[in-house]
């Protein structure tokens, strides 16, 4: 239990540290302290694995140091006994992983260190941390913001990507340098804003270099041929992005658009093949009182870019851009099992939606009207033709690979969701119904890697909330979807009882009633506890974690099996 006793008094430890910052009277020290723990309990029904260290935690605190415009920041991430899910993605070890320097003022911004950043929709460049999927890759560099005139913003980057706990940054081959800029004709000539309309531009330019010293032998057989060279002097050592975006709007009518183009970039998420890469989207909206409707349109075809070709695309790792999912998120737990993960190396597809609300003091809506939104989304992978030379090597390893029409889907459907949600309060104002339904098409081959036929499944959703008085409020949720594919049906519940603004209270199911496998048929129950005050909060919970993904954003990891007591503790300062 030695490693317990390690997490315990490093929280302890971290815990002084913070308490002893906020008392400084020179300058405003901030930051937050978070530990998340568990003690696991094998369960071989549901495939939750013993764990050597049955008590493990992600602990970190944040600590930042600001006086006028300057801020100093530092961070410690404790994860040498991290969650298994964690462990099982790379994510483990300890140390001080953020560090920076910035001085800001209406003309400039510098910093060095450990940033993030993003252009545009990240096409081109996004560093960002998701404490949740284990993602943190920020760039150790520097970086400068100009704004020489109301509604010009410049910006420029340098750095190396945070490799997890990898610390040997000097040993690296690798970094990452951009630039971006984009004028806001609305702030730039306020009268264009004041007649309603918004508009901006914006351009960015990427490269990645990696040094290229051995030759690639690499496994992409097509038909009976196994196996491919690149020679070193054949691979690029320099990989750039640019992207060109707009943005227009006028009143209720807004439309945006992005494009990315990436230079022959061969690495082990494409096949080593030297076909270019690019991405597209383009949404448009228009809302007004009682109506609103949505359209999107987005094709990425090669464009996954990272900052060392080797890397696998089972994972986010070092990842430069980000190509977003336009599809519907839903926080349905059973809809959450088969969350569309986007696809830079070959997606395309459509999303749309219409909000309609039903008057108020109406005979159909009643005094506070029925909201509802219909939404549809269709994905497929792109069009793929081989060229000749892959053809006649049998292997795509060194060549264009393939080429592609570019508004044509391609044979695979990836994602198909028709959804409908009716939302209504009632006349005391007391209660509230949520009803929705779902119906998915979902490749479980492409998307989780799961060898089966395509998984379609009917959801159906039901909330009741109920406000009890102006602290106490009770929600009670069922959630069925009906499916053939994959594990069969399942069924989900969960009752919560909240005493603002302190104390939350949950107990749910998740049964997978539809198992073909009698002892397959597993309740997934869950009992959590939270307590706030002020900005600690503190969480319990017992329970199971089915085997699965967790997505954010169309960004995904898989989740391994767990059994066991959860402890969370979170503040700030």
């Amino acid at each position: 239990m030695k490693h317990l006793a390690r997490i315990l008094l490093f929280s302890v430890f971290l815990a002084g540290i913070f308490t002893l910052s906020a008392q400084s009277k020179w300058g405003h020290i901030s930051g937050d302290f978070g530990f998340n723990g568990m003690f696991y309990i094998p369960d071989s029904l549901m495939n939750a694995k013993e764990v050597k260290e049955k008590v493990r935690a992600n602990t970190w605190l944040n600590v930042n140091y600001t006086n006028g415009g300057f801020t100093a920041g530092v961070r410690y991430e404790f994860y040498s006994y991290p969650l298994i899910d964690f462990e099982d993605i790379g994510y483990k070890g300890q140390g001080l992983t953020n560090y920076f320097l910035d001085y800001k003022n209406d003309f400039i911004q510098v910093t060095a260190g450990t940033f993030y950043e993003q252009f545009g929709n990240g096409f081109a460049l996004r560093a960002y941390e998701d404490r949740q999927l284990g993602i943190d890759n920020s760039l150790l560099g520097a970086r400068i913001r100009v704004t020489p005139y109301k509604g010009v913003l410049l910006k420029g980057v340098w750095g190396l990507e945070r490799k997890n706990f990898d610390f040997e940054y000097l040993k690296r081959k690798d970094y990452v340098r951009g630039l971006d800029a984009e004028i806001s004709f609305s702030d730039m000539i306020p009268k264009i804003s004041e007649k309603g309309f918004t508009a901006s531009i914006g351009g960015s330019f990427v490269s990645k270099f990696e040094k290229s010293e051995n030759d690639i032998y690499v496994n992409f057989p097509i038909g009976d041929v196994e196996s491919g060279i690149i020679p070193a002097d054949k691979i690029p050592q320099n990989v750039a992005t640019w992207a060109a975006r707009l943005n227009f709007g006028y009143k209720g009518f807004r439309l945006e658009g992005e494009f990315a183009h990436k230079s022959n970039d061969p690495n082990n998420t494409n096949g080593y093949i030297y076909k270019t890469g690019n991405s597209l989207l383009i949404s448009a909206s228009y809302s007004m009182k009682g109506f609103g409707v949505e359209a999107s349109f987005l094709r990425s075809d090669n464009m996954d870019f990272r900052s060392q070709r080797d890397i696998s695309a089972s994972t986010p790792l070092l990842a430069i851009n980000y190509i977003p999912s336009v599809c519907r998120q839903y926080s349905y737990a059973l809809l959450g099992n088969y969350s569309y993960a986007s696809q830079p190396n070959g997606q395309i597809g459509v999303q749309a939606q219409i909000n309609y609300k039903i008057p108020k003091n109406s005979k159909l809506g009643g005094k506070y009207g029925i909201d509802l939104a219909l939404n549809y989304a269709r994905f497929h992978n792109v069009e793929q033709k081989l060229v000749p030379e892959a053809v006649e090597h049998g292997t795509v390893c060194g060549t264009d690979g393939y080429s592609s029409s570019f508004f044509k889907f391609g044979p695979e459907v990836l994602y198909q969701d028709l959804g409908l949600e009716i939302s209504h309060r009632f006349n005391n104002k007391k209660w509230k119904l949520d009803l929705a339904y779902n119906f998915i098409t979902y490749n479980l081959e492409i998307l989780q890697g799961h060898p089966s036929p395509l998984f379609r499944g009917h959801n159906v959703m039901g909330r009741v909330t109920y406000k009890i008085n102006t602290k106490h409020a009770l929600k009670f949720e069922m959630d069925h979807l009906y499916a053939k594919e994959d594990d069969g049906s399942w069924l989900y519940g969960i009752l919560e009882y909240s005493i603002a603004p302190h104390w939350f209270i949950s107990i749910s199911d998740q049964w997978n009633y539809g198992n073909e496998v009698k002892n397959q048929r597993i309740h997934y129950y869950n009992i959590a506890a939270a307590f706030v005050i002020k900005t600690t909060r503190i969480a319990l919970n017992f329970g199971k974690t089915k085997e699965g993904i967790l997505c954010i954003g169309g960004v995904c990891r898989s989740v391994p099996a767990s059994y066991g007591l959860g402890l969370s503790v979170t503040t700030s300062f």
